[in-house]
C-alpha cells in the first residue's frame, strides 16, 4: 500500500474529470461533498439489464460487478464543477480484469490472477489536497507481497505518464 500526495490539485482534477485517462478503471464508489453529500455506488444493478445485455457483459472481458469510470465521470463532473471547490470527494477505482491479468502475468508476480480479488486506487480530495492510496484484496490469504509491489509501481508509473507530480507520504 502506497499513499501519494499529488502536488498540483488542478492537474489530477483535470486528468480525473476532464480527460479519459482513468476511464478504463472500474468504479466501486464515489462520494462527493458540495452543498450536499452525494453517494454513488458503482455496483451494477443486474435487474436493470435484460438477459441479452447480461450475457453480452459476461461474454466480454468486462466487469459485470462495477461501472467503468467513463460512465460515471460525467455525473461526478456535474456535481463538482462550478466556482466553488467541493468540500471533499473520494473515488474508489479498481483495476479492470484485463489489468489484473497483465500484472499477474509479470514474471516478478508470484500470485495467480484468480487469487487477486481487486487492485484498488483510492483518490481523496480533502482540505485542498489530493491523496492517492493503493490497495489490494485477495480471494484467499496470501503472504506474498509481489502483487502489492507491482501494483504500487504501476500506479506510480501511471501518474507519472499522466504528468502528475507526487510525493510519497509516510
Amino acid at each position: 500500500m502506497n499513499a501519494l500526495e499529488i502536488k498540483v490539485t488542478k492537474d489530477i482534477m483535470n486528468a480525473l474529470l476532464l480527460s479519459d485517462k482513468f476511464d478504463c478503471f472500474l468504479t466501486a464508489e464515489a462520494v462527493i461533498t458540495t452543498f450536499n453529500t452525494f453517494h454513488i455506488d458503482g455496483h451494477l444493478v443486474k435487474d436493470f439489464y435484460n438477459q441479452e445485455e447480461l450475457e453480452e457483459l459476461k461474454s466480454s472481458e468486462k466487469s459485470i460487478e462495477f461501472s467503468y469510470w467513463k460512465d460515471l465521470r460525467p455525473f461526478c463532473f456535474q456535481l463538482i464543477k462550478g466556482k466553488k471547490t467541493p468540500v471533499s470527494f473520494k473515488v474508489v477505482l479498481h483495476a479492470a480484469p484485463e489489468l489484473i491479468k497483465k500484472i499477474a502475468a509479470n514474471p516478478d508476480c508470484q500470485v495467480a490472477d484468480n487469487f487477486i480479488r481487486s487492485l484498488v486506487l483510492n483518490i481523496r480530495y480533502e482540505k485542498g489536497k489530493v491523496t492517492c492510496i493503493t490497495g489490494s484484496a485477495f480471494t484467499t490469504f496470501v503472504m506474498d507481497k509481489s502483487v502489492d509491489k507491482l501494483w504500487d509501481l504501476y500506479v506510480r508509473q501511471l501518474l507519472s505518464d499522466f504528468g502528475l507530480d507526487f510525493e510519497e507520504l509516510s
